[in-house]
């Protein structure tokens, strides 16, 4: 009789241990999922947030900034690269010529191959004269935003 007395015991333990671990994988998924949701929607937030996003793809969808200095930001903020507007020079990230606008809007790469162009009204087009976006800004930022969206944010979504 000790013998099936021992096996049932053992099997009470085996069924308790068994319990508490799927209440502990249970609440380690829920607590996981839960971060998820809030870093998502903290993301969406911070997007919708941002206000000074002025260079739009094709789709309409914001895909960074340009400010007045020249700076080029990606969509989350993060410098990429800037235009030197005086000489229409354009750089990467780390200070590397990487193609130039000249004064009537089309932006060639550092090979001065034309990659396209921009038009005062600050739309942006490619090399086949495809429309590929917008920059809603005024002035110099139309050309700096355009040569942007060209070379530093292209293929960026």
């Amino acid at each position: 009789m000790d013998t099936f007395k021992n096996k049932k015991n053992r099997n009470i333990k085996l069924y308790i241990c068994l319990m508490v671990g799927l209440v502990f994988i249970s609440t380690v998924i829920m607590i996981t999922d839960y971060n998820r949701k809030i870093f998502a929607q903290t993301e969406k937030a911070a997007e919708k947030d941002e206000s000074k996003l002025n260079v739009i793809n094709i789709h309409g969808r914001e895909i960074g900034s340009v400010d007045t200095d020249g700076n080029v930001f990606n969509r989350y903020g993060k410098l990429i690269g800037s235009v030197d507007m005086e000489k229409g020079t354009i750089f990467n990230v780390s200070k590397i010529v990487i193609g130039k606008i000249d004064p009537n809007g089309k932006v060639f790469n550092q090979s001065d191959t034309v990659l396209g162009s921009v038009d005062t009204d600050g739309n942006v087009f490619n090399v086949s004269g495809r429309k590929v976006g917008i920059v809603n800004a005024g002035g110099n930022l139309i050309f700096i935003g355009g040569a942007a969206r060209l070379l530093l944010l292209r293929g960026k979504r």
